[in-house]
């Protein structure tokens, strides 16, 4: 089973690339959406036609609902219908119970929450057969919670129960799945001395390469018989018990 009609959020750049990059193949299809990385999604559309490829690139702010609506209209007339939605895009600024504002909590959960609600509420439209895929990408921390980056933890908590609650609701023909990296690619706050210390720190001491990713969203595509799972790729991340 194979993947051919692909739309993925934040696809230009870091995971999201990476991630169509191992989907891409003759007779794939794939909507790159972006919103700020145009640059990278040109170069990126130009290394997947040389796999033959067909790539279709969308700018758009996924907290703004007209631009949620453009990229739906838009992969429509370009896919004609759908058979795997990644939601990889994703906003991560930090925030605490005490200092977060309401422009924090809304963009978070607009970015992280509502848009992919709202792409998976239109992808179920536009599918066909039984082979259909959504794979959210969540974070670890779902399964660790701590009380830094609030609004955005909230968010993706929020996006761990939609993949549960979508499973259940969009059964047989569409299976919904979530895959939870650990340290994977140094954020822009990290320096490379505390991104090392962060995946030293893991269980297995190592950073998540992100092939591992890509594998992971290989596995839930290929295997008919599992949906509603969040699975943890984060070297064991999830299970620290003890915290430095």
């Amino acid at each position: 089973m194979e993947a051919n009609k692909i739309i993925i959020t934040g696809a230009a750049t870091r995971m999201g690339a990476a991630i169509a990059k191992s989907l891409a193949g003759p007779g794939v299809e794939i909507v790159i959406h972006y919103n700020n990385s145009e640059t990278n999604a040109k170069k990126l559309k130009k290394e997947l036609n040389l796999n033959r490829t067909k790539v279709y690139l969308v700018k758009g702010d996924l907290s703004k609902d007209k631009d949620l609506r453009k990229i739906i209209k838009f992969s429509k007339s370009k896919l004609k219908y759908f058979d795997c939605l990644i939601n990889n895009a994703s906003l991560f600024e930090n925030d605490n119970l005490r200092n977060f504002t309401s422009q924090s909590w809304s963009h978070h959960s607009d970015i992280n929450l509502k848009a992919p609600a709202y792409l998976t509420k239109e992808f179920a439209k536009n599918a066909k057969g039984r082979n259909n895929n959504i794979i959210n990408i969540i974070d670890q921390r779902i399964f660790k919670l701590t009380a830094f980056f609030f609004s955005y933890t909230l968010s993706k908590t929020g996006l761990y129960t939609l993949t549960k609650t979508s499973a259940m609701s969009l059964a047989p023909n569409i299976r919904v799945n979530g895959i939870a990296p650990g340290p994977t690619i140094k954020n822009k706050r990290q320096t490379d001395k505390h991104f090392k210390k962060q995946f030293l720190a893991t269980p297995l001491r190592k950073k998540v390469n992100v092939k591992e990713i890509c594998n992971a969203v290989d596995f839930f595509i290929k295997n008919s018989s599992i949906t509603g799972q969040v699975l943890a790729v984060d070297s064991g991340q999830n299970l620290n018990w003890q915290t430095p």
